[in-house]
């Protein structure tokens, strides 16, 4: 019963994980920001609407790049020990709220095909990660984690891609009381020339507390994720060139559990809530 609970676990990776690639896949930042008869516009009130509308859509778009980097990041506040190490996949999946749907401003026409931005048709946003961290000395634990998936429809045009490094400092690692620990994590994401629209960037930050009963584990956090994105879009005339910088931060508190079926061997869950809600899952293997 416990192998067929982490093979379910395992098949419910990545099948929820076809949502965000398929987002990826049909994202069209473009489309979405331009007024539908910019074109005819004067020069000046194209580049306004546009970039009205550029505001509405990447307001979502910063919380769910600091949810999927703050996400998962951590199943414990125990630090490994010098080499000791663990590896695995995270899915990190961000509830979508009818706030982060918005009405785009122009046009004012509630039956656009964009209305409502990047989100429009979703509920759910998961991203699988691999995972991995290993013991350093002066009670620290270094974490590092990836995804990358091939844009393009046909013939591939690049990788869209996630890589993240994060530190652990373990405060209080005594065995009899609940352990507590501080982690960091920066990430920063890569597209395809193709489909570039700006850097992204996120600064990470938790402080976090578990309590260790044999097989199970209860482990909970307060963090903040901060985002930067810059974007330089080229859109089509009379708009021309759009450059802005965007940056937002977020709240977050979690409270997990991590089960322990097997040695070496851990499966966790956690919910999200504070500014942006969602859960986490994980599986993989670990050798304190």
């Amino acid at each position: 019963m416990k192998v067929k609970l982490g093979s379910f676990l395992l098949a419910s990776l990545l099948v929820l994980s076809f949502n965000a690639v398929v987002f990826s896949q049909d994202m069209n930042l473009e489309n979405m920001v331009l007024p539908p008869d910019y074109s005819a516009m004067p020069q000046e009130q194209a580049t306004t609407q546009a970039t009205t509308n550029l505001d509405e859509v990447i307001d979502p778009l910063l919380d769910l790049f600091g949810f999927y980097t703050g996400g998962g990041l951590y199943h414990t506040a125990d630090i490994h020990g010098l080499g000791g190490f663990d590896i695995g996949v995270r899915l990190v999946t961000m509830v979508v709220k009818d706030d982060q749907k918005p009405d785009l401003p122009f046009p004012e026409n509630t039956e656009y095909q964009y209305d409502g931005g990047i989100f429009r048709d979703v509920s759910f946003m998961p991203l699988p990660l691999l995972q991995a961290s290993v013991g350093l000395p002066g009670n620290l634990e270094a974490t590092g984690r990836f995804f990358t998936y091939p844009m393009g429809e046909g013939e591939k045009q690049g990788n869209i891609t996630l890589i993240g490094v994060g530190l652990k400092y373990g405060i209080i690692q005594n065995m009899l009381l609940p352990r507590v620990a501080i982690t960091a994590a920066y990430h920063y994401l890569s597209v395809p020339d193709e489909f570039d629209f700006g850097k992204v960037s996120s600064f990470s930050g938790a402080l976090l507390a578990s309590k260790d009963f044999a097989f199970i584990e209860i482990y909970g956090g307060v963090g903040i994720d901060y985002n930067k994105l810059e974007v330089d879009l080229t859109l089509p005339d009379p708009i021309g060139n759009v450059t802005k910088d965007y940056t937002k931060q977020n709240m977050r508190y979690n409270l997990g559990l991590k089960i322990k079926p097997f040695p070496l061997l851990f499966i966790h869950a956690d919910y999200n809530f504070g500014d942006v809600q969602g859960f986490n899952a994980g599986l993989g293997v670990s050798f304190r």
